[in-house]
């Protein structure tokens, strides 16, 4: 029976506390660490979510969890207290929003599920793109690029690039450009209209 467990080290890399036994018969899927809290995500066939509290390294505590269908691989931070996760649900990409404002009692308070089987951002980070001016992130996927809206403690889909296998993007005075294997396609952050693109 497979377990996981958090171990603390001093800088002498011994350890010094530890938190065992989290998700049984699981494996871990993402973590994220914030100041004094950690953030893990294991999966089998439900999606537990759990919060650590690590400000007493030598007595770290696992103070809540949530239970969801699917799974994030990725964990990131929108504010202080909102955390994104992207993962897959039904084998499908799901992007979900998460309330931590209360340790003990984590909420799934928003989520959304894409016609998408695949997204870059599931195996590694730097798909994922957050523009904090404009308060919406970056999703590639197989069949276009999506960009959506976490303002308030809502997710919304703000804009879908169809036809284009798209990788990465980046923003750059007020525009967004979207990279596919072969095509960039530039839009304008204020009213999401195509304003170029080019052909590789």
């Amino acid at each position: 029976e497979t377990a996981n467990d958090v171990y603390v080290l001093d800088k002498n890399l011994k350890i010094i506390g530890s938190i065992q036994g989290l998700g049984l018969t699981e494996k871990i899927y993402s973590t994220r660490f914030i100041e004094d809290k950690g953030y893990l995500v294991t999966f089998r066939q439900t999606d537990p979510f759990y919060v650590l509290d690590l400000s007493n390294p030598n007595n770290p505590q696992m103070k809540g969890q949530l239970k969801i269908p699917g799974y994030s691989s990725y964990l990131q931070p929108i504010t202080k207290d909102k955390i994104l996760g992207i993962g897959q649900e039904g084998g499908q990409v799901k992007v979900s929003l998460f309330d931590v404002t209360s340790a003990s009692d984590p909420k799934e308070i928003a989520k959304y599920i894409l016609n998408e089987n695949w997204s870059d951002v599931l195996s590694t980070h730097h798909a994922f793109l957050l523009d904090t001016k404009h308060e919406i992130f970056f999703l590639p996927g197989n069949q276009g690029g999506y960009i959506f809206s976490y303002k308030g403690d809502n997710i919304e889909l703000k804009k879908a690039i169809s036809g284009i296998s798209a990788r990465r993007a980046i923003y750059l005075n007020d525009y967004l450009y979207i990279i596919g294997d072969n095509q960039i396609v530039v839009l304008n952050e204020f009213d999401w209209t195509r304003v170029n693109e080019l052909s590789l």
